[in-house]
């Protein structure tokens, strides 16, 4: 441990005097200004002329946080005479502000030259650990918070696109004839500070504001740390890949409170678990019955002849420890406890006997309170919804998991009306022991899966989930929606940097760290999914659009330009060719080819299959208004001869039920449809930020 923290903690202190936290920030090579601490006046004035002027005097005090407030700062001090006045000064002020306040003395500082001032700053994220944090600072931190956020520690990459992320970039580049900034000397600072809190578990909140940052350097004009006396960095939990494997393809399962009466959740999770045919059997356990659904039931998981592997309990809640025991004394492995009644209704106590007993006995949980797992392959079902009710997927290439069993099953019919392939489902409810990190983990390795989506509310370990889409993302596309956005997850902190580190802009900050697509709402979610399980990545970001209606073409080109994608520039070759070919009521441009109400199928082949084979265009986007009566069938057959191109093909149609009947039959040749210009470059951003997470491209977020 640092000598200077440790030092601090002995005195049971849990914050730095600013000229600690300045020595702190000295050895790990952050600039301050040269300065010396004065205990009297006459050291005061002494020091002043050894240090040069203009001087700052600040109060030293661990009773006194914000200096400036308690009258502790005196700015511009041009004499040893104003230093030993300002000593006395400073001290007077704090005093009566806050008489019992313990002074150490008065810390004299060259005062640095104007500058841009920025904030770079570090907290104990909750749920993330160690949170880096980089903006606009001094006065106008809090009024602006223009900030970016990354989790510790950060490579060079991180720092640099820390500092390209905060939306005021004109002031560091440049403004109104003012001379960049030295933004390496920002990177600098915080590949640094970076360090320090990954090195001091210790330092719990750290604040530089500001840094003072010019053409040449920067330095850090005021400190602070918050230090804590218990360690609080989260480690994330390995689990065994293979400890999941028996819930997806287990060769017996225990459906535990089956009941005889159709409707009941018992009932109808048996139900759907009877379909099961992969290389087992399905008992029913119910001491009162004796067949349920033509199967004969057992009174008790022990008295099932052979091998259960995986256990379904629909119990009652007070029940489920002793039902536990029993499945670990049978060497059951895993559970899904669809029941609710546990930490969802305030007992807690109950969720915690679960656990002990899993963990007695080596079982691995998913729940409670979930609808547990859909495997498209193997046809394990273990939903309580009847199937006139509830649609299923057909088997395909995207695993889903959700912490809301409501959204997940409606993610779910929309993918099977979609006619979208889906692995694995997991709702996974309460997660007293597998969690999201798991699950992205399993899926990482799993050769069914090549894309994930999440929906998740909170979070009780986000630096496992971090940590394990980190591992996945360049190999598979993620996608998270995560809700709970609402309200600053620490308000009451007393630091800019704690009062900022919002919850969910820290974890938005750390999914795309780890290389995740962050969601806005679960369409959203659902767009980007559907694009990225049916069509190849791009090789750019730019975009060409054709249309025999180009309203929603302008809609497309504002949200294209908010996302920093690009209209691809057609050739001057491939425009002349165009011209030549189409009609004349065809309106062409270097960005987009309008058809018009008069567009046939004829002619969007032409302007499609020139469009493709041009270099600069990375996606085609056909808009289609299937209601110009012009437009007729052979159009599908048009969209299917595209994919030969290998290019990224998004359409966009709305309408009623022949425009429905038309965007059905296009996506049977694994070609996406969506009914507004805004979802259609979703999905296509989609596309392009997995290219970027994959290392070929780099565009803005």
């Amino acid at each position: 441990m640092n000598t200077i923290i440790r030092d601090a903690l002995h005195a049971r202190r849990t914050q730095l005097t600013e000229p600690e936290a300045k020595a702190l920030c000295t050895q790990y090579s952050i600039q301050t200004p040269k300065g010396q601490v004065a205990r009297t006046q006459e050291e005061a004035f002494e020091a002043s002329g050894k240090l040069g002027f203009p001087l700052v005097a600040k109060i030293v005090s661990a009773q006194t946080i914000h200096k400036t407030e308690a009258g502790g700062v005196i700015l511009n001090i041009q004499s040893p005479e104003e230093a030993k006045s300002a000593y006395n000064q400073v001290i007077k002020r704090v005093k009566q502000r806050n008489p019992d306040a313990r002074i150490d003395g008065v810390l004299l500082e060259r005062m640095a030259p104007p500058g841009v001032e920025v904030i770079v700053g570090a907290t104990e994220d909750p749920q993330f650990g160690k949170t880096l944090m980089f903006g606009i600072g001094g006065v106008f931190v809090e009024v602006l918070q223009d900030v970016a956020f990354k989790l510790a520690p950060i490579t060079d990459d991180d720092a640099k696109r820390m500092v390209a992320e905060i939306h005021s970039q004109s002031l560091l580049t440049g403004f109104r004839g003012s001379a960049p900034v030295d933004k390496e000397a920002i990177v600098e600072i915080l590949m640094a500070t970076s360090k320090l809190v990954t090195e001091n578990d210790a330092v719990k909140e750290l604040d530089l504001n500001p840094v003072i940052v010019h053409e040449k350097g920067a330095v850090v004009v005021d400190a602070r740390v918050v230090l804590s006396q218990t360690s609080n960095e989260r480690t994330p939990s390995v689990c065994p890949v293979d400890s999941l494997m028996k819930f997806f393809k287990p060769e017996a399962v225990a459906v535990i409170g089956v009941s005889a009466t159709p409707g009941r959740i018992g009932h109808e999770v048996f139900r759907s678990l009877s379909q099961y045919e992969y290389a087992g059997k399905v008992y029913p356990v119910n001491p009162t019955a004796e067949t349920i659904l033509g199967t004969k039931t057992f009174g008790s998981v022990l008295d099932i002849p052979g091998t259960v592997n995986l256990a379904v309990l629909t119990t009652p809640a007070n029940s489920a420890p002793s039902v536990l025991d029993e499945c670990g004394r049978k060497g059951v492995q895993a559970a899904i406890i669809v029941s609710g009644g546990f930490k969802e209704t305030g007992m807690n106590d109950l969720e915690s006997q679960i656990v002990e007993t899993a963990k007695k006995y080596g079982i691995r949980i998913l729940g409670p309170n979930c609808i547990g797992i859909l495997d498209s392959r193997s046809g394990l079902d273990t939903f309580f919804h009847a199937h006139d009710r509830m649609l299923r997927p057909k088997p395909g290439p995207v695993a889903f998991l959700t912490q809301s069993g409501t959204y997940g099953v409606t993610i779910l019919e929309w993918a099977a009306e979609e006619n979208i392939g889906i692995s694995k489902f997991v709702s996974y409810g309460n997660r007293c022991d597998i969690d999201e990190g798991d699950l992205v983990q399993y899926f990482g390795q799993d050769p069914e899966t090549s894309v994930i989506g999440i929906y998740v509310e909170g979070l009780d370990n986000g630096r496992k989930l971090y940590e394990s889409g980190c591992k996945v993302t360049a190999r598979k596309p993620i996608v998270i929606l995560k809700s709970g956005r609402t309200g600053l997850g620490s308000k009451t902190a007393k630091s800019h940097t704690g009062w900022l580190a919002g919850s969910y802009e820290v974890a938005k900050a750390a999914f795309e760290q780890a290389g995740m697509i962050v969601a806005e709402d679960v369409e959203q979610l659902y767009d980007i999914v559907k694009a990225l399980a049916m069509q190849p990545l791009p090789k750019g970001s730019n975009i060409a659009m054709v249309t025999n209606g180009a309203g929603p073409c302008v809609m497309a080109a504002d949200k294209i330009e908010e996302y920093g994608m690009g209209l691809a520039s057609i050739s001057n070759e491939t425009v002349s060719a165009l011209k030549r070919v189409l009609p004349s009521y065809c309106l062409i441009s270097a960005t987009t080819v309008d058809l018009t109400g008069s567009g046939t199928s004829k002619d969007y082949d032409t302007a499609l299959q020139h469009l493709a084979k041009d270099p600069e265009v990375h996606i085609l986007m056909p808009f289609l208004v299937f209601q110009d009566t012009p437009l007729d069938e052979a159009i599908l057959e048009v969209i299917a001869g595209l994919r030969k191109f290998g290019k990224p093909i998004i359409c966009c149609a709305a309408g009623g039920p022949y425009t429905r009947k038309m965007s059905k039959a296009i996506e049977t040749f694994h070609v996406p449809v969506y009914e507004t210009a805004e979802r259609a470059v979703n999905a296509a951003r989609g596309l392009v930020l997995q290219l970027r997470i994959a290392g070929e491209l780099s565009v803005s977020r």
